[in-house]
């Protein structure tokens, strides 16, 4: 789902916006309960970790300062409204009157800019969400006024999860020099609808329902537990027999068993529909021969068949991909769709190239890195695999080197040594933080996730720096499908599968998946347990 165009610009216009959170209800809820959550191990719970479990516990103990609701638009959340200033430098926020730490004390303009600051310097992303802040000044301790350098498109958006923008509180985490080394990490004060409970060391999270929180009735629940489990027999088991209400699909099992366990009476499966999404790309390295020629990059793309993997391989349960962003992402263009199959073009492309078919029947060879099993099969192995019979049918030869674990493979893109990699980017709700990194000149870094395919395109960056700038969606969303164009056209990448999130969950528990997928504070038993 998308936000319908017509309500974020006059959000971003700066039209005094007051609201109550929105809940997604769709019955009577039931207050009260608990949901066991079949998760992975959690190494920290510091809010600005980049692991993905780690921020489904963190964005509960953790507000945002905004936050997206059940039509995927932007809503107000720990701050109860905002202005913005015509030229789009100036952003007053007010913030809740009762909104408070889990220590009782109340959440400050003071705490706001703290949370800023901290995001800017220690955050992966922090430069490109928050980059821009200047100053700050307050009116009074429920007002912040943000000064920026240059109007900035994305800051909105950036902030609708605590992922990318926890609320902190600056007397507990302002007392540390390094604050990814802070104690308080291990007890921490959010400013959210939850505070820890209970933890055990590689085996279990608890987290219990804040009575204090500032937004009415919520949540819901009583508790959550996140239970890490690494054997996947046991996953399964106990998912079948309801020891866990709530998995994410991928954790467990491959597209080839999502529908056995479908047919399980208690569960339902549920696809998240929020803005934010990801993409497996089979990233080129664009400073080797061939792939720095364009016409070499763009006949892979004509040799391999998208639909295939996802339509045959996954089952349907991914989508081709067909844009630079994931058809999840607000700005992506409908209109476009890809490059289609087409082997004869492919083969006359890389004749036209100067690659003609050799005696062994193949023109040249190519490596390919990926994560290797049991790393999620459906999303490396597989596509890897069939990219190299793929490849075969054109004349080219396909090296596969499957890679030990995240680490063996983040090295290898690190040091830019591949010629092909099968990378997992996602898009962060904004192109200007998750997607232009992965073109742009200026992030050609020695660092995974980072524009490590050596991509360089003038135009790419002048426009990604425009609509960066921009505050107006209609003029950020032309802008961001002439890039789209651009870089399809490019091809430094090939754009392979969209990756929806799945859960698995009881079928008498609400699971709001809209937003970020992670507003828990809604999620609700349907009937007394």
């Amino acid at each position: 789902m998308k936000m319908r165009h017509g309500v974020l610009p006059a959000l971003l216009a700066a039209a005094l916006m007051t609201a109550g959170v929105g809940k997604a209800v769709a019955d009577d809820p039931v207050s009260g309960g608990t949901v066991v959550y079949l998760s992975s191990k959690i190494p920290s719970l510091n809010p600005l970790h980049s692991a993905y479990e780690v921020g489904l516990v963190t964005s509960q103990i953790f507000a945002s300062l905004t936050r997206m609701d059940e039509n995927n638009e932007v809503a107000p959340y720990i701050a109860e409204s905002w202005e913005i200033s015509d030229d789009g430098k100036t952003y007053t926020f007010k913030i809740a009157a009762d909104a408070t730490f889990h220590d009782g004390k109340p959440v400050t303009s003071q705490d706001l800019a703290f949370s800023f600051d901290i995001v800017k310097k220690h955050h992966r992303f922090g430069s490109q969400m928050f980059g821009p802040i200047e100053s700050y000044e307050y009116p009074d301790d429920k007002t912040l006024v943000i000064k920026l350098s240059e109007p900035h498109g994305p800051l909105l958006l950036a902030a609708t999860t605590p992922r990318q923008l926890p609320v902190m509180p600056k007397h507990v985490y302002g007392e540390a020099e390094d604050f990814m080394k802070q104690p308080a990490h291990k007890e921490p004060v959010g400013s959210g609808p939850f505070v820890i409970s209970d933890r055990k060391t590689d085996e279990y999270v608890s987290i219990a329902r804040n009575d204090n929180h500032f937004v009415d009735g919520l949540p819901y629940l009583d508790k959550i537990i996140y239970q890490n489990v690494a054997d996947k027999t046991a996953k399964r088991i106990g998912l079948r027999q309801n020891q866990f209400q709530l998995a994410r699909t991928d954790s467990v099992m491959r597209f080839s068993d999502i529908k056995a366990f479908s047919k399980i009476e208690h569960l339902e499966l549920t696809e998240y529909q929020g803005i934010s999404g990801g993409a497996i790309v089979l990233e080129f390295n664009n400073r080797k021969e061939p792939l720095n020629n364009k016409q070499v990059r763009q006949a892979i793309a004509f040799a391999i068949d998208r639909n295939h993997i996802s339509n045959v391989l996954h089952g349907g349960y991914t989508k081709p991909a067909r844009s630079p962003l994931p058809a999840t992402n607000v700005f992506f263009n409908d209109q476009l769709q890809g490059y289609p199959l087409d082997l004869d073009k492919a083969n006359a492309m890389l004749d036209e190239a100067g690659y003609p078919v050799k005696d062994d029947g193949m023109r040249f060879e190519l490596n390919l890195i990926y994560i290797a099993q049991p790393f999620m099969p459906d999303f490396n192995s597989l596509p890897s695999e069939y990219i190299a019979t793929a490849l075969k049918k054109v004349g080219i030869k396909v090296k596969l080197e499957p890679l030990q674990g995240f680490a063996g493979w983040a090295e290898r893109s690190a040091a830019w040594d591949f010629d092909m990699s099968i990378n997992w980017p996602g898009d962060k709700t904004d192109p200007a933080i998750g997607v232009s990194r992965l073109y742009v000149c200026d992030n050609i870094k020695n660092q995974a996730y980072t524009n490590t395919s050596g991509y360089c395109n003038e135009d790419v960056d002048r426009i990604f720096a425009a609509a960066a700038l921009e505050a107006d969606f209609g003029k950020r969303e032309a802008l961001y499908a002439e890039v789209q164009d651009v870089l399809l056209d490019e091809m430094p990448m090939l754009w392979l599968f969209d990756t929806p999130s799945m859960f698995f969950n009881h079928k008498d528990l609400f699971f709001p998946a809209y937003g970020t997928a992670e507003n828990w504070d809604v999620m609700y038993w349907k009937k007394a347990q």
